[in-house]
């Protein structure tokens, strides 16, 4: 068994908030682009949503031209994705130096004009792992003890919650997910697996996480997240 490479798909950061009153949701689009020094140079997308709609549903879209950088604004929840474009941003130690600027800059311009609260945060990360070997074959021998049972398999999943504490303070759900690859154009090659550690405090338990702590829950979670890729992965 052995990995080729692994590469950052897509990252995502998700602020669950008190509600946010946009008034001008244009005007709301253009302060947010100045605010990022205008990252999102993209035309921005004012979403025709009912007001009766769920508050989770964006309302406004920003994104840079490249879509590398896309900010969701809906009224109780703030996501920003970043789509890697070269094999440095590939990478997930780099996430950091290519995407948390822009994060803290939208966090200091959500509490300057609107005095958002986040109460609860999300982290994803998506990440594509390139084997040696059948990506179904690698998950069935590493992973299942009585591999008779089990052979030939088109598509695997595999599913694993864990319950953590982030900064050994906040109870967070931790979601690996695992599910094999084939390219579209050669089915019989499935020799990648797509990772997804999805990382979450708890929807009932409410916090007031400052940008102090929001830089600290990130870096712990990235942290976790390089762990778990590197004892799943490493050596493999």
């Amino acid at each position: 068994m052995g990995v080729d490479m692994k590469r950052l798909n897509s990252f995502q950061v998700a602020f669950f908030c008190n509600n946010i009153s946009f008034g001008n949701k244009l005007d709301y689009a253009s302060k947010i682009i100045k605010a990022t020094d205008e990252v999102f140079d993209g035309e921005p997308a004012i979403l025709p949503i009912p007001v009766n709609a769920p508050p989770e549903i964006p309302r406004i879209v920003v994104r840079s031209k490249d879509k590398k950088f896309i900010c969701n604004t809906s009224v109780n929840r703030v996501d920003l994705i970043f789509n890697p474009k070269n094999d440095t941003e590939r990478d997930l130690s780099s996430i950091q130096n290519n995407y948390f600027d822009v994060l803290i800059q939208i966090i200091n311009y959500l509490n300057e004009e609107y005095r958002v609260k986040i109460f609860r945060m999300g982290i994803v990360a998506n990440i594509i792992i390139e084997l040696e070997e059948s990506s179904n074959s690698f998950i069935v021998k590493k992973y299942l003890k009585d591999n008779s049972l089990i052979s030939n398999t088109y598509i695997t999943q595999l599913h694993f919650l864990n319950k953590i504490k982030l900064l050994n303070r906040y109870e967070a759900n931790r979601w690996l997910r695992l599910i094999t690859l084939r390219k579209l154009d050669d089915t019989e090659n499935d020799k990648a697996l797509n990772i997804t550690i999805d990382t979450n405090t708890l929807q009932d338990e409410n916090h007031d996480f400052d940008r102090e702590l929001v830089t600290m829950i990130f870096k712990d979670a990235l942290k976790d997240m390089q762990d778990l890729i590197s004892k799943h992965f490493e050596g493999a």
